[in-house]
């Protein structure tokens, strides 16, 4: 006898194309980032579900054991060959993205601040690439992605305050769980 796989889950495998990892039940971590550079912002333009065509912060999925820090460093790299670097965590937002009533995404995204020290960002396959100043972002606006559109106006044109990133490094012996680090 065939499993039941339900509705949802085929239409959340079909709209990310194969990327089983999105199916029901799974909370992605998501490192994100305006590059800065002097008055400007590098903004990505997807060219993949969800959100494609739409402009948002360049960033993806953190890797098993990368720091917020080592994720945004390496996405950024990989995504416009920017070396950059990492200022301070921003904020951090859960988007639940749905299709009509059905939740189809589920994402813990970390908003990280990083500076580029020049503007040699280049188009790659995840997409094009461009920078923006701050009086062209409402431009975007409507070709943006909602929630990053709010994410750059609420962490970076507001000016809130950073949030700390606490780390905390445990190691099991086997029979106990010892705290070897916790700190900002």
């Amino acid at each position: 006898m065939k499993p039941n796989i339900s509705s949802d889950i085929i239409h959340t495998i079909q709209l990310y194309h194969g990327i089983v990892e999105i199916a029901m039940n799974q909370i992605l971590n998501i490192v994100a980032s305006p590059v800065i550079y002097k008055d400007k912002f590098l903004l990505i333009k997807r060219i993949k579900e969800p959100y494609f065509g739409l402009w948002c912060l360049p960033g993806g999925k953190m890797e098993y054991g990368e720091t917020i820090e080592e994720a945004i460093i390496r996405e950024i790299k990989e995504e416009s060959s920017l070396d950059i670097k990492f200022i301070a965590l921003r904020g951090a937002v859960e988007e639940i993205l749905y299709k009509g009533k059905s939740k189809i995404g589920h994402f813990m995204i970390w908003v990280c601040e990083t500076r580029a020290q020049e503007n040699t960002a280049q188009t790659k396959n995840e997409g094009e690439v461009r920078w923006f100043t701050k009086k062209e972002l409402p431009k975007i606006k409507v070709h943006a992605v909602p929630s990053d559109y709010r994410m750059i106006e609420t962490f970076f044109l507001k000016k809130k305050k950073n949030l700390k990133i606490h780390k905390s490094k445990m190691r099991s012996d086997g029979k106990n769980y010892i705290l070897e680090y916790f700190g900002v």
